[in-house]
């Protein structure tokens, strides 16, 4: 027995071998492996069951070599891939998450413009300056404003002011009045 294990020692001994988990090319052989190997169970497939045996050669291939620079230089290329594919889903899911974060805020910016629209005492401009929103009074005319975030000084002009809009009240208490029953 000791014999055999010796000669096994000096078969072995200047190949490549079994890397452990430092090997990133025999994981993701392995990986794969198991992951056709559950895809056989239920396909049951002639090319996959080739496949399968075409990685074990390729294993047992790479376990044999004698040589280690060309063996560890596909873990370097594989060992670069993993990374560039790592940083890709990272940058995806980045990318979502601020997607998603533009779309909020254009939601926001939406719900805000809808309620300056409805305010029809109030008109909004941003100071040319700094970019702060103000929001002054209706009053037809030119004014002099000063932004209270940085101090600028800048004309408006408002070529409408507010009026009250009586017409729709009016109309309904009309409409409620004919709508009364008489008695004659």
């Amino acid at each position: 027995m000791n014999g055999f294990r010796n000669k096994l020692f000096r078969f072995l001994e200047g190949r490549y071998g079994m890397r452990g988990i430092s090997d990133s090319v025999q994981i993701v052989i392995c990986c794969v492996y198991l992951l056709l190997v559950l895809v056989n169970v239920f396909a049951r497939s002639r090319i996959i069951s080739a496949l399968l045996l075409c990685m074990l050669g390729y294993t047992l291939f790479r376990v044999l070599s004698k040589n280690i620079p060309a063996r560890e230089n596909e873990d370097r290329v594989v060992r670069e891939w993993l990374f560039r594919m790592r940083d890709a889903f990272q940058n995806q899911s980045r990318q979502a998450e601020i997607r998603k974060g533009e779309r909020a805020a254009r939601k926001e910016k939406r719900a805000v413009e809808k309620e300056r629209r409805k305010d029809k005492e109030h008109i909004y401009r941003e100071c040319p300056k700094c970019g702060a929103t103000l929001r002054l009074p209706r009053k037809k005319g030119k004014h002099s404003v000063l932004c209270p975030r940085c101090g600028n000084k800048f004309g408006v002009t408002i070529a409408h002011a507010y009026k009250h809009d009586f017409r729709g009240i009016l109309s309904a208490s009309a409409l409620l009045k004919s709508s009364s029953i008489r008695k004659d």
